[in-house]
């Protein structure tokens, strides 16, 4: 039903971009639309753009959009690449949670953390602006912490400066045991 509903929320590779006279905040991959909702409501004096390829929890926000019409919301259906190659606004804080590991070798090169995405990150990036990746899978912590020592654009920090809820993943790792592994950062 909200998949086809025109929305002022949704954004494409060609829409107009909205004012963004306050910090704004890139959410990559926000899954069911849950914590991702909560944090626009309690945030709002900051732009969240989320991007999100699944069409599930993309519709799951354009239905909380529509309900509740909070102005700080906009969202893209789609690859969070070809958002950012063709976007012109510069994100103060970017948050990427419990990526897909994608943890069998034959599925390796559709891990999303890499160094070109990271540089490609920088360049949508405000100056000193702050990057946190979250993930519970062991071997990816691993991988994206060999990637994060070999470059130089982005420097480790002790906190990200904003608060997050709890998402659906967050819990599902907390239930299983999984050790969560959170990454600050700034450019």
């Amino acid at each position: 039903m909200f998949l086809d509903k025109i929305s002022a929320c949704k954004l494409d590779l060609n829409s107009k971009l909205p004012e963004l006279n306050k910090k704004v905040v890139l959410d990559i991959g926000f899954g069911d639309g849950e914590s991702f909702c909560k944090d626009v409501l309690e945030n709002g004096d900051i732009i969240f753009i989320g991007i999100e390829p699944y069409i599930k929890g993309f519709s799951r926000v354009v239905e909380f959009y529509e309900k509740h019409n909070v102005p700080n919301l906009y969202v893209f259906n789609g690859c969070v690449k070809e958002f950012l190659k063709s976007t012109k606004i510069k994100f103060d804080f970017i948050r990427i949670h419990f990526p897909d590991p994608w943890p069998k070798n034959k599925h390796y090169k559709r891990q999303l953390i890499n160094k070109d995405f990271l540089e490609l990150l920088h360049i949508s990036q405000t100056p000193n602006g702050m990057l946190q990746i979250v993930t519970d899978c062991t071997k990816y912590q691993l991988k994206i912490l060999n990637i994060l020592s070999q470059q130089l654009n982005y420097s480790f920090i002790d906190k990200f400066p904003l608060k997050f809820n709890e998402s659906s993943f967050a819990k599902k790792a907390k239930k299983n045991g999984n050790p969560i592994k959170v990454f600050n950062l700034q450019s």
